[in-house]
C-alpha cells in the first residue's frame, strides 16, 4: 500500500509500508515501470519521506536546463531538502538501507550460523 508519493520530472518516489519499516521505490512517470534497484528502505516514516522529496527534488534539479528561470530555486529547493534529510536521518538514526541488501539479507537460511559484525 502506498502511503505517499513525490514526483520529480522523470519518477515518482513512492513510500510504501514493508516488513522492516518503509521503502521508497523509484516509478518511471512515463512507463509506470518500478525500478529493480531503486529501492531503499528506512525505520521512520518521517525519514523516508524526507528521503522521497529529497530525491524528487534533485530529479527536478537535474533535469532542468539553463534557460528554465526558476533552476536557481530549484538547486536551492534540492540544497533546503538534502539538508531537512540528513538532520532527520542524523537525530533519528536511520540511514536507509538498498533494497538489495534486506533481499540478500532475507535469502539466508533461517537455520545455521549468521554472522554478526560489530
Amino acid at each position: 500500500m502506498i502511503l505517499a508519493a513525490c514526483e520529480g520530472r522523470h519518477w515518482q518516489y513512492e513510500i510504501a509500508e514493508h516488513a522492516d519499516g518503509y521503502v521508497v521505490r523509484m516509478r518511471d512517470l512515463d512507463t509506470g515501470d518500478i525500478e529493480e534497484n531503486g529501492e531503499t528502505v528506512f525505520r521512520t516514516m518521517p525519514v523516508a519521506f524526507a528521503f522521497a522529496e529529497m530525491s524528487a527534488a534533485f530529479d527536478r534539479f537535474t533535469a532542468s536546463t539553463d534557460e528554465e528561470p526558476d533552476d536557481v530555486q530549484m538547486a536551492t529547493d534540492f540544497a533546503v531538502r538534502e539538508q531537512i534529510f540528513c538532520d532527520l536521518s542524523s537525530r533519528l538514526c536511520d540511514g536507509g538501507v538498498a533494497g538489495t541488501l534486506v533481499q540478500a539479507w532475507d535469502r539466508q537460511p533461517a537455520e545455521g550460523l549468521r554472522l554478526t559484525l560489530h
